[in-house]
């Protein structure tokens, strides 16, 4: 008879995904959500928290369980009565509303705080973290789970989306510190020095996840990222990597970059053994790269989508278009005289960018003669895969920003403090989840039962970043 390990451990293996269609629709309930809030914000000048929870967080839950297969009916049950109260309000009511938007300068013009960045992150991470838990139980479709090696799923998606905000995010500070590039030894290696300490948090995390993992007997999906490698560790190298290459990344620009790495990842799959190494079951004790090399290879993907992040940060994060935005990081702001095709403001670079990375994808995804779609290997189809979702959504939450700009400062406290303390949330979500494996066994919990331990486990994370907030500590990706 098996284990309880080995069952989870079987629970989430050997699984195929489902369609890239069905995980835009659910998916696009986060869109939904923040259209939905802002409708019945614009109505209601003070929204009980307990409204904010359930139109941001319980209807993501409900759209990737319980309204699984139902999500369309979903999607129109939470934005036709919000569109209702909003159309009664504006109807009846005569009263002038001063429109102004709350920003966050930070001492500069150029990066002011945009309300549809917070919403996309900030859900992003509720989606990741509600599926982190979600798929020990069986309420959570086998299809929405990582698949083993080739295919498409919900939390494929997710790991690489969290990289990509990770990388879009990261550009501010390349936005902030522009300025002409003079190569110098003494601070190229000061400059990984940096990057290195920087990096040690979530080193040491991934050190205790593994460490925590094999003291405990946790359950664990080696085909992942391998026996030592976890995303703590992928996420932890990516500063070192982006110090290590810091004078070819202020030479080229940030898609140029992310292109050849792209490239790169392809042709070694296509001209070398890589990939038959790593689909090999037979050589994973031979040493620690073997150990681990899922993990190790698939870093070249995520670096890469890390970089595309950085490339949209030119002109999604900055109040005001700058010179060739489009494809370089300036702080020049372009004159109207001088606009041309790739200084954009953020509306349009975000519609070039979804054409463009979801055309490519589509024409990558249908041939024969480029690797199929694996999280596994994060090859170059998966990073289309993630860089053209990412683009559309985008564009989904400015479009709803542009439709319904904020009258009375930021929208939802809760979305605000779940982004300042991203990093925070994260961790609290992947200790939950270990602490509620370890409690009870989810596989043989009902359905009603799984849904409300999913409440109360949202809930705690929540309440915690929210008064962490309001006490003005913030601990960030």
């Amino acid at each position: 008879m098996s284990s309880l390990k080995q069952m989870k451990e079987s629970f989430v293996s050997d699984l195929t995904g489902g369609s890239i269609e069905e995980i835009y629709l659910v998916t696009s309930v986060a869109l939904t959500s923040y259209l939905s809030y802002k409708f019945i914000k614009d109505s209601i000048v003070q929204l009980p928290l307990a409204y904010d929870y359930a139109i941001n967080v319980l209807t993501i839950l409900a759209s990737i369980t319980i309204y699984s297969s139902n999500t369309v009916f979903l999607q129109y049950s939470i934005f036709i009565p919000s569109l209702l109260v909003y159309l009664l309000n504006h109807y009846t009511t005569e009263k002038k509303k001063v429109h102004h938007r709350q920003q966050d300068k930070e001492n500069d013009p150029l990066l002011t705080r945009k309300q549809f960045l917070t919403a996309y992150r900030s859900h992003m991470l509720i989606i990741t973290n509600l599926a982190i838990l979600a798929v020990d139980f069986k309420i959570f479709p086998r299809r929405f789970a990582k698949v083993e090696t080739w295919g498409t799923s919900m939390m494929d998606l997710g790991v690489g989306s969290f990289v990509f905000s990770m990388g879009l995010v990261n550009s501010r500070q390349l936005i902030k510190a522009n300025t002409s590039y003079t190569f110098s030894l003494k601070t190229y290696l000061r400059l990984i020095q940096q990057s290195t300490i920087k990096t040690l948090p979530l080193l040491v995390l991934g050190l205790a996840r593994f460490i925590s993992v094999k003291s405990l007997d946790y359950q664990e999906h080696v085909t992942e990222y391998g026996i030592h490698w976890n995303f703590f560790i992928t996420l932890g190298l990516l500063p070192v990597l982006l110090g290590v290459l810091d004078p070819l990344l202020n030479i080229l620009p940030r898609v140029v970059v992310a292109f050849t790495f792209l490239m790169l990842n392809e042709v070694i799959l296509q001209r070398t053994n890589v990939l038959e190494i790593i689909l090999s079951s037979e050589n994973r004790m031979v040493n620690f790269i073997t150990m681990n090399k899922e993990g190790i290879y698939s870093f070249l993907g995520y670096f890469t989508i890390f970089i595309f992040g950085q490339s949209f940060g030119s002109f999604v994060l900055t109040e005001y278009p700058t010179k060739n935005n489009l494809i370089s990081i300036s702080r020049t702001k372009a004159s109207r005289k001088g606009s041309n095709l790739i200084t954009v403001s953020t509306t349009q670079g975000l519609l070039i960018a979804t054409v463009f990375y979801q055309g490519l994808f589509t024409i990558v995804n249908s041939s024969n003669n480029i690797t199929s779609i694996s999280r596994r290997i994060a090859d170059a189809s998966y990073v289309l895969w993630v860089v053209s979702y990412n683009a559309a959504f985008l564009l989904g939450y400015d479009l709803i920003d542009k439709i319904l700009p904020e009258q009375s400062g930021f929208a939802s406290e809760l979305l605000e403090a779940v982004n300042n303390n991203g990093l925070l949330a994260f961790l609290l979500g992947n200790l939950l989840t270990g602490l509620i494996n370890m409690s009870i066994n989810t596989l043989e919990v009902s359905n009603t039962t799984a849904f409300l331990i999913l409440v109360g486990y949202s809930v705690v994370w929540i309440a915690t970043v929210i008064i962490l907030n309001r006490k003005h500590i913030y601990i960030k990706l």
